[in-house]
């Protein structure tokens, strides 16, 4: 069974610096790349250069809200398939429910648990490193399919 990369990419999104720092650290000491930016148009761009495993997004910044931020990734081919975790202090079930519609895979509320929060990100980073497998597996046995065609003709 494939693990997750100890050194996965962590992209964090908050216009809150204490929160960046926080996330940041705790994630840096349990072996994950972070890269912290404080807006969403910082986001997509770094999003672009680089695409994270796994993205941790704010909702309320100034600009672009997480929402919009979440679209347009999800709209983007090259990030459509990069887990987004929502991390709000808004907690009625409406937001839950815009974040999830906006393409959001998870939704920590503020103030999270350290634990809460490295136990999300791990799951959600099992979860991508399974489908990178699976998609892998499919395109070989696609191959081999081909090849006993082109041999059975």
């Amino acid at each position: 069974m494939p693990s997750t990369d100890p050194l996965a990419s962590i992209l964090i999104v908050d216009d809150t610096p204490a929160n960046l720092r926080l996330l940041a650290q705790m994630l840096t000491e349990h072996g994950y790349h972070v890269r912290p930016v404080l807006n969403g148009a910082q986001a997509l761009v770094a999003a672009q250069i680089m695409p994270p495993d796994l993205i941790l997004l704010d909702i309320r910044m100034p600009g672009m809200d997480g929402y919009a931020v979440c679209q347009r990734l999800k709209a983007d081919e090259r990030t459509r398939d990069i887990p987004i975790l929502f991390i709000s202090a808004l907690s009625d079930a409406e937001d839950k429910v815009r974040a999830f519609s906006a393409g959001g895979v998870d939704y920590i509320t503020k103030p999270f648990q350290l634990e809460e929060v490295l136990a999300r990100v791990q799951t959600h980073l099992t979860v991508r490193s399974l489908q990178r497998h699976l998609r892998q597996e499919i395109v070989e046995r696609d191959s081999l399919i081909a090849d006993l065609k082109a041999y059975a003709h």
